[in-house]
């Protein structure tokens, strides 16, 4: 199996229109999260499983999948769906990377919780990302290759009491021994020079926001 062929792309409820990679550019795994399932057949994918707790999904829709896995789960549980998605994902030991498309556009608790299973799988040095339709969010390794082009726009948010970086290149307001606290908006709203921007972190856990214009 290829790098390609090991991703796995979870399609939630809030998955956007579009996505930065173009959904008709998807290669690996379609999860389907719970009523992201009617996502998934609007998008005209095939899901490989379908995971959640179906409170929300229409039982007609799952019948026009007989021949996929569905895992269900109880309503009443810690985990969301997402979360369940994720772990399912981790637990099957064959993804190289995780995708998770969501708008970000509905409860801010959700979104907020995605983030939380970000920094999870960046623990555990699982690459993952968040897609909304114009933005992709991450948490930084130590050396950060982002490509882009010229104007696009890159926030970082430290998760950590303190960040400290060693240096950028290609951003117009350079890194070079920032120290970024978790109190502080200062990297909000950097911007790419060139047609890619490389980010060398010291130590701390970071989030980026990637926005293109």
């Amino acid at each position: 199996m290829n790098d390609e062929t090991r991703k796995a792309w979870l399609i939630t409820n809030h998955a956007p229109m579009n996505i930065p990679s173009g959904y008709e550019n998807i290669k690996g795994d379609i999860i389907a999260v719970d009523r992201g399932l009617i996502r998934v057949r609007d998008l005209n994918l095939t899901p490989r499983v379908i995971i959640g707790d179906m409170d929300s999904l229409p039982a007609e829709e799952l019948r026009r999948y007989p021949d996929t896995e569905i895992i269900r789960h109880q309503a009443e549980k810690n985990e969301t769906d997402t979360e369940l998605a994720l772990i399912w994902c981790v637990q099957t030991g064959v993804y190289d990377e995780i995708i998770v498309c969501n708008s970000l556009d509905g409860r801010f608790d959700h979104s907020a919780g995605i983030i939380q299973n970000l920094i999870w799988l960046h623990l555990q040095k699982i690459p993952a990302r968040i897609e909304s339709q114009d933005q992709t969010l991450f948490f930084l390794k130590s050396d950060t290759l982002i490509k882009g082009k010229p104007g696009d726009m890159l926030s970082l948010i430290s998760y950590s009491e303190y960040s400290r970086f060693v240096d950028s290149i290609g951003l117009k307001y350079p890194l070079d021994k920032l120290i970024l606290a978790q109190h502080q908006s200062r990297g909000i709203s950097n911007e790419l020079i060139h047609k890619s921007a490389l980010i060398r972190l010291e130590e701390g856990l970071v989030l980026a926001v990637f926005t293109r214009v």
